[in-house]
């Protein structure tokens, strides 16, 4: 009998271990969602009304029968849920009943009857109501607060304002004696409340999702054994809309400032007022955006709220329908500066369709967030495709948390991560494959070049991975090189138009003029030297003369532009030194081209300094360790998963014994220059934002090395001192949904408990 038995269970043993591992996301989710309902229930929301008291001063009232009466300050639309008050109890635990009711006239609208027990002496204790009560405007309201003590020593009295401190229009009066009250008590609004169930409920579509994802992922990859972009794109579109759903509104990376963007194109599309940008006071880019009345109140200026009444507001509002579509609103948000208006057509697209729909503002921002996910979905999905060699590094950096978090924001990256990971396998098929390259991907290459340089600055360097492509892929030497040229002159045309202004600031310290007059002769020279090799070109010595030549005149021409630049003025006196600082203690100089070439040791300090200190934190960032705006929040996840997620990209890079390399030799020089530059690149781009009195470079996030983070790890899988002895690719993909469902899940703890 044993036989059989063994022999059923190796006939179906994916299929069981794909229940085992369901089994155990289950019963994580069981876990999460224990954890969410006891630290979100009955949680609100306050809003002050009267703070203007002398601590302790209690009105008792004659008659606990007929009690105490408040009058409210009517804020129409205002949900009200209960009311916070300050009892004093004379310094005893009082026992009896305590009942507050909520009048509008003789109407009663709402009641909370509570234990006397429950009132602490002096301090603020949550009166909820049996029902929500939605304030209207023209009604008057008032609390009724009577008692029923055990003893008549168990005496409740209200902390009350008086004279200067009371409020005429919220007075406080005994109900037996109305004719004088001169007083106010401590009040505050409770305008939200998640209640006792709200956690369970909202948390079950996320749940749902997660296990669909981890059970589905593992009958794709194990039983079915699709494709991987098919199984890329199954577990990229659920978790990608779990960190949808994950990420509170507005509280993504910069989702204000792209939530504005993309917003203002959604206008513009439809032939709307759109936005008005200057700088304000502060130096900071600021928009007059029009907008629905009814998104008025939720688009901010700064990252969104979290915890759990962010969650609840949330999905209070996120069916609300019949919304009118016209901008009679005006908000003042921060503006996206170089951002490309292709980089949010989906959000905007999005965002139409809800608008068009009439809903609410929290359905908008999902839709545009959704709209996102897809473009993001479909580019990786391609990546993953096209990729001749390591398809595990496209998958496993594809399905990182900080691709999917951005993929689930509005984040204006998300279109260049996807584009970036798709013109690089694109590149790298057409040189690892020895065969034609169709017309349809030279095309798609030369737009995804195109349209990724003017993206971001920093990528430009990108678009060298078409040197990577094989000549003979590409018809010949002759139409290689004119279709390389093309590829390049279309993306340095975008580049420089959309990033002529952010380059001439950072070299706004340089003579030019100065600069223009050294370099002249040099130009003479090297039009002499081009009508030399005109005539002598065909001499084996002249050719030998002109490169040494060459490198000469290049030399020369470096030394003359760092000479000029490193003395362009840019030595301050510690008088002016001392004036530029502000009062949180930074610098309002910065560091430019011609103060790094002037201050060569303080540059080089900053960089040291900024790699010993966050190093951790950048390698955090890279794979999405750090939930929404990590300046903001300081939200980080375990350090388990933050490992397993670097462990398993580097088991993707690895290659099987006696697999080839994947890359010829000027193929891995290439690519580490392209890393190296883009590291670069980044590295200079944040220090011109930097203050010269700072200790880090300001602004660095791990998120910007992930368009280059494929190559890396195809130049790292290169080495042969580790490689793996059978092929791996279908459990390194699932653990990398793993690690994506589990970081969405820890992220959705930090977010809703913080």
């Amino acid at each position: 009998m044993k036989q059989p038995v063994h022999d059923w269970i190796r006939a179906h043993r994916r299929l069981l271990a794909g229940a085992a591992v369901t089994l155990a996301a289950a019963l994580c989710l069981a876990w999460v969602g224990y954890s969410l309902h006891h630290a979100c229930k009955n949680v609100s929301q306050y809003e002050i009304v009267h703070d203007a008291y002398v601590e302790k001063q209690g009105l008792y009232p004659t008659d606990p029968a007929a009690g105490l009466t408040q009058v409210l300050r009517t804020e129409p639309g205002v949900t009200l849920y209960g009311v916070r008050l300050m009892f004093v109890t004379g310094g005893r635990v009082a026992q009896g009943s305590l009942t507050v009711q909520l009048l509008s006239g003789e109407t009663l609208l709402a009641t909370s009857v509570s234990d006397m027990t429950a009132l602490l002496d002096g301090a603020f204790v949550d009166i909820l109501f049996d029902r929500p009560v939605v304030m209207q405007q023209g009604q008057a309201y008032r609390l009724a607060i009577t008692a029923a003590p055990a003893a008549p020593e168990d005496a409740v009295g209200l902390v009350y304002g008086e004279g200067a401190m009371a409020d005429p229009a919220l007075p406080l009066a005994d109900a037996l004696s109305p004719d004088q009250p001169g007083r106010t008590a401590a009040l505050q609004y409770i305008t939200n409340y998640t209640g006792t169930r709200f956690a369970l409920k909202a948390f079950a579509p996320l749940a749902a999702l997660v296990l669909l994802a981890v059970g589905g992922g593992w009958w794709l990859l194990f039983v079915k054994r699709a494709k991987a972009h098919w199984s890329f794109a199954y577990l990229a579109a659920l978790l990608g809309l779990a960190f949808a759903l994950v990420t509170p509104p507005l509280a993504g990376p910069d989702e204000y400032v792209h939530a504005a963007g993309a917003y203002a194109l959604a206008s513009q599309l439809t032939g709307q007022a759109g936005v008005e940008s200057a700088y304000d006071e502060n130096g900071v880019y600021r928009s007059q955006l029009a907008m629905r009345a009814c998104d008025a109140p939720h688009m901010r200026a700064v990252s969104g709220e979290i915890g759990a009444i962010a969650y609840k507001e949330m999905a209070d509002g996120l069916f609300s329908a019949g919304n009118s579509g016209a901008l009679t609103a005006a908000v003042s948000v921060r503006a996206p500066y170089n951002v490309q208006p292709v980089q949010y057509l989906p959000q905007a697209l999005g965002m139409l369709l809800a608008r068009a729909l009439g809903l609410g503002f929290y359905a908008m921002l999902l839709l545009g967030r959704l709209a996102n996910l897809a473009v993001y979905v479909a580019l990786a999905a391609l990546a993953v495709r096209f990729a001749p060699a390591g398809k595990n590094i496209f998958f496993a950096v594809g399905l990182l948390p900080m691709c999917l978090a951005l993929a689930g924001s509005l984040s204006a990256d998300t279109a260049v991560l996807g584009l970036a990971f798709l013109l690089s396998a694109l590149c790298l098929r057409g040189a690892c494959e020895q065969r034609a390259m169709s017309l349809g991907a030279q095309a798609c290459v030369l737009v995804l070049a195109a349209l990724l340089a003017p993206a971001k600055a920093i990528y430009i360097l990108l678009v060298g991975l078409c040197f990577f492509i094989r000549p003979e892929n590409l018809g010949g030497r002759a139409r290689s090189r004119a279709y390389k040229g093309l590829v390049c002159a279309a993306a340095l045309g975008g580049w420089v138009l959309a990033n002529g202004s952010t380059v001439a600031y950072m070299f706004r310290s340089v003579d030019v003029e100065r600069l223009t007059l050294a370099l002249a002769p040099l130009a003479v020279l090297a039009a002499l030297a081009a009508m030399a090799w005109l005539r002598w070109r065909k001499s084996p010595a002249f050719r030998r003369g002109a490169v040494i030549g060459g490198a000469v005149l290049a030399a020369v021409l470096a030394a003359v532009a760092v000479w000029v630049a490193g003395n362009s003025g840019e030595a301050l006196t510690p008088e002016e030194y001392a004036a530029g600082i502000q009062p949180n203690g930074e610098s309002v100089y910065v560091f430019s081209a011609g103060y790094i070439i002037s201050h060569l040791p303080q540059t080089f300090k900053l960089l040291a300094n900024t790699l010993g200190r966050e190093l951790p934190t950048y390698l955090q960032g890279l794979v999405g360790a750090l939930p929404g705006e990590p300046i903001v929040y300081g939200l980080e996840i375990s350090w388990t998963l933050t490992l397993g997620l670097l462990l398993v990209l580097l088991a993707s890079c690895l290659r099987r014994q006696g697999q080839p390399p994947r890359l010829h030799g000027r193929g891995r020089w290439l690519l580490g220059g392209v890393c190296l530059g883009v590291t670069a690149l980044m590295v200079l781009a944040n220090v011109s934002w930097t203050p010269i009195n700072s200790a880090t470079v300001f602004g660095i996030q791990g998120r910007y090395l992930l368009p280059v983070l494929p190559l890396a790890l195809l130049l790292l899988g290169e080495c042969d001192t580790v490689c793996l002895k059978r092929d791996s690719s279908r459990g390194l993909r699932f653990c990398s949904a793993a690690l994506a469902a589990a970081t969405a899940l820890d992220s959705l703890v930090l977010f809703a408990t913080a």
